[in-house]
């Protein structure tokens, strides 16, 4: 199997993915981080989907990145949930039959374009319960692991040959 810079790049991006658990869930667990269960549980779903339907293609290194995010998000979830620390509003109600909706329609749906649109908005809101909650309290996220999050994605997205 011959490597290259793509394949270096990604590999590199998803072990910082994955080392990135580490410190979330020791902030959870030190009551510092308090994530939106409606969020990691939507994200884990959405994640799980993605990781199905690219095994269904093949399997091969471009697995590794919706792998891993789906056990990061589910791991993330659970731990929250365990320890009590996840937070539901009612914003987070509506947003999850939101995302409810999205992803049944998307599942639904035989147009690849139609799936893409419906699979972001589904990814949308089950983002949004995150995104009030930090805007409410910006202390109930650790912002230095977001933005290494941000880079490694980033680098993902870089290192994805077939855009």
């Amino acid at each position: 199997m011959y490597f290259d810079w793509h394949t270096w790049l990604g590999i590199g991006a998803s072990i910082v993915l994955l080392a990135l658990i580490i410190p979330y869930i020791r902030s959870i667990t030190r009551s510092t981080t308090r994530p939106s269960a409606v969020s990691w549980f939507g994200w884990a779903l959405l994640f799980a989907i993605a990781t199905a339907a690219q095994a269904s293609k093949g399997i091969d290194w471009s697995l590794a990145i919706p792998l891993i995010s789906t056990i990061s998000t589910t791991t993330i979830a659970f731990t929250a949930l365990y320890l009590g620390r996840a937070v539901w509003t009612r914003v987070d109600g509506i947003c999850i039959a939101l995302g409810i909706l999205a992803i049944i329609l998307w599942a639904l749906t035989k147009e690849p374009l139609t799936a893409i649109i419906l699979s972001i908005i589904a990814d949308f809101f089950v983002t949004v319960p995150t995104i009030v909650k930090t805007f409410q309290d910006p202390t109930s996220e650790p912002a230095m692991l977001w933005v290494i999050y941000v880079i490694a994605v980033t680098a993902e997205l870089v290192a994805t040959r077939d855009l």
